[in-house]
């Protein structure tokens, strides 16, 4: 197979999935993105308390208001998250910046979810660096506010920094595996960092 017919094909599955969303009526293809690191880690679960760190437009509250039928789900962005009706009472939206949480006194988590990234430059290695230092915050809050044997789930970049997030990731928790939904497009060097049984 051609460099030509790869681009082609893996281009067609990332379409597949953006048609997948508008077919169930999700919010946005990233909805897949969560789902499969689900299927693969059995992160959600009944009964856990979950925030989703810059959950505009909010596809994966949407799949976690489905997929459990007690708990509680926070919701943080800057960005506003549109139709918020469409929630259960479950969920609750806060329009902010994740570290001030501490506002809102809302306690501890069972599961912390992040599917950020800073703006992007155009240039890759200042790009990859701003997700690096988003990814450390990310721990250090995960660290102050994850239950202990608590998971936590953030998006990243490949890159020559990378070994220092991971780095961090293992002085929280016991477990730090890499993973790439099929979802994400296969061209990105994006990929998702399970981090599991925080100490």
């Amino acid at each position: 197979m051609t460099n030509n017919q790869k681009d082609f094909l893996n281009k067609r599955k990332s379409e597949n999935f953006y048609k997948k969303a508008k077919k169930i009526n999700v919010r946005a293809r990233s909805y897949f993105k969560l789902e499969q690191l689900d299927k693969k880690f059995d992160l959600v679960k009944d009964n856990q308390t979950i925030i989703d760190l810059g959950s505009a437009p909010g596809s994966w509250i949407e799949y976690l208001d489905k997929k459990i039928t007690t708990g509680k789900i926070i919701g943080i962005d800057l960005l506003e998250i549109k139709n918020q009706k469409e929630f259960s009472e479950k969920v609750e939206i806060i329009e902010d910046d994740f570290n001030n949480i501490l506002d809102y006194k809302l306690g501890e988590f069972d599961l912390i979810l992040s599917d950020m990234a800073p703006e992007f430059s155009g240039d890759s290695v200042l790009d990859r660096g701003r997700t690096h230092k988003l990814n450390i915050n990310v721990i250090e809050f995960a660290k102050e506010h994850l239950k202990k044997k608590g998971t936590l789930a953030f998006k990243t970049f490949e890159g020559e920094d990378l070994d220092h997030v991971e780095n961090m990731a293992k002085k929280v928790f016991y477990q730090v595996k890499e993973f790439k939904p099929q979802s994400s497009q296969k061209k990105s060097n994006e990929i998702f960092i399970i981090c599991r049984d925080k100490k």
